[in-house]
């Protein structure tokens, strides 16, 4: 009953004209604290609002006192830990989805970092969380990632835990990008088609680079994108994610590069 309720609120995360998604997660300040560029609300306001973010990922307490002035999707991220913790990849639930009602979550997030010392406990997160969203009409976003020391199989496990997380009832997985950009067909392979994925940017790097994995994501036919660092610790957050969105739209990686190359401050930290 309540799967059209999900279908129509992740919408709200979509660009109409591309289809696709892009979502900027600032729920980093609970794990690594004040960093720069969300270190305070007038430095997310200079650019949240420009258009091109269909979404963001907050913490409950950032999204009680910014929500009402933002014009995008708004995700209330359910887990957390601080990266000084005993076990920093083990994530716990710091509030409810029905919280994140009150807060007027349009979806919410969980964070799962899978290792063998970890995956009992996501699985079962995961499936409270969906059964509890669902029972609203909320839909859950995945953010699956491979912590396993074992550097072997990284494709295969990936898809593995993305398996079990469909498996689960999530309705979007956000993971990280693979080492060769070639590799995206088949990550996506039986998960896109009915889950969409979007491609985290990771830490801050060449604006290129981010502009190649969007253009993979249409090219590929991916969800969208969900990337945090690569937006509010650029010099200008704004002018990137307009890129992002050309490109999206179907803009030439080649011509915006050119751009970067007349603006090469793209990767100075804000401050």
């Amino acid at each position: 009953m309540t799967e059209m309720a999900r279908k129509r609120r992740w919408q709200r995360f979509v660009d109409p004209q591309s289809g696709r998604a892009l979502i900027v997660p600032l729920d980093h300040g609970l794990t690594m604290g004040p960093i720069s560029g969300i270190a305070r609300p007038e430095d997310i306001f200079s650019w949240v609002n420009s258009g091109a973010v269909t979404g963001v990922v907050l913490h409950k307490g950032l999204a009680a006192r910014l929500a009402g002035d933002l014009e995008c999707g708004l995700v209330v991220h359910l887990t957390g830990s601080l990266s000084l913790d005993e076990k920093p990849d083990l994530k716990h639930l710091v509030t409810s989805v029905e919280a994140a009602v009150r807060l007027g979550a349009d979806a919410v997030s969980v964070q799962t970092n899978f290792s063998a010392a970890t995956a009992s406990h996501n699985l079962r997160l995961m499936g409270q969380v969906v059964d509890q969203a669902h029972a609203w009409g909320l839909p859950v976003m995945s953010m699956v990632y491979d912590k396993s020391p074992s550097t072997g199989q990284a494709l295969l496990r990936i898809r593995h835990f993305m398996r079990a997380a469909v498996e689960l009832g999530v309705d979007a997985l956000k993971v990280a990008a693979p080492t060769s950009l070639e590799a995206v067909p088949e990550m996506l392979d039986g998960i896109q088609s009915h889950t969409p994925v979007l491609f985290a940017g990771g830490t801050l790097a060449d604006e290129r680079a981010l502009l190649d994995l969007a253009a993979a994501v249409r090219r590929y036919n991916a969800g969208g994108m969900c990337v945090g660092r690569n937006i509010f610790q650029r010099a200008n957050p704004a002018r990137t994610l307009g890129r992002l969105l050309d490109v999206f739209r179907g803009g030439t990686t080649t011509e915006i590069a050119f751009a970067c190359r007349e603006t090469r401050d793209e990767v100075e930290v804000a401050v």
